[in-house]
């Protein structure tokens, strides 16, 4: 099967994932977004985790790799390319039923989360319903509104899109004040 890699919320490559044994083998091919180590990241409902480090190919990045069937008994919902940044790690997912196509996401020590979504000036914010709590920041240097999300016992992962309690909702988002340096 093959699938997308986004980057900034933007298709940048192709990744392939074949079964293999025990293994599920991954071939992915994408554009170098610029200088630097690039990683490449799989998505798994409300969670970032690292793939690897992409190396220099003809035409851009690549990343050959094997991961046990075990240890991913299903497959990411996406492939992110991207950085860490002040403890964000690339994201794409949804959340109540839309997709947030540019995001990092960071687990705080309390149990929350917090959902930095990056949105075009002149395009639609998603989770628009949820604005007034949300605060302008800058992670990497990118403008993003910042979003903490309840404790990961009020949230649930129901058909493939993550879901809050409702009743849970209203009473636990809060502002995060953060800013480029991370405070």
């Amino acid at each position: 099967m093959e699938y997308p890699i986004i980057y900034h919320g933007e298709e940048t490559g192709r990744i392939s994932v074949e079964p293999d044994g025990l293994y599920h083998r991954l071939s992915a091919r994408c554009e170098e977004p610029g200088h630097g180590i690039w990683r490449l990241w799989g998505c798994f409902g409300f969670e970032s985790r690292c793939l690897g480090v992409c190396i220099p190919a003809e035409g851009g990045l690549r990343l050959e790799k094997r991961v046990s069937r075990r240890s991913w008994p299903e497959l990411p919902e996406a492939f992110v390319l991207g950085r860490e940044a002040e403890g964000f790690l690339p994201w794409q997912g949804n959340i109540k039923a839309q997709t947030i196509p540019d995001a990092m996401l960071r687990e705080n020590g309390d149990g929350t989360r917090t959902l930095a979504i990056f949105a075009p000036p002149e395009g639609p914010v998603p989770l628009a319903e949820y604005v007034s709590q949300m605060r302008e920041g800058e992670l990497d240097g990118r403008a993003c509104l910042l979003l903490d999300w309840p404790q990961a016992e009020e949230v649930r992962i129901e058909n493939g899109e993550l879901r809050m309690e409702p009743e849970n909702l209203n009473s636990h988002l809060s502002i995060l004040n953060c800013n480029s340096t991370g405070q």
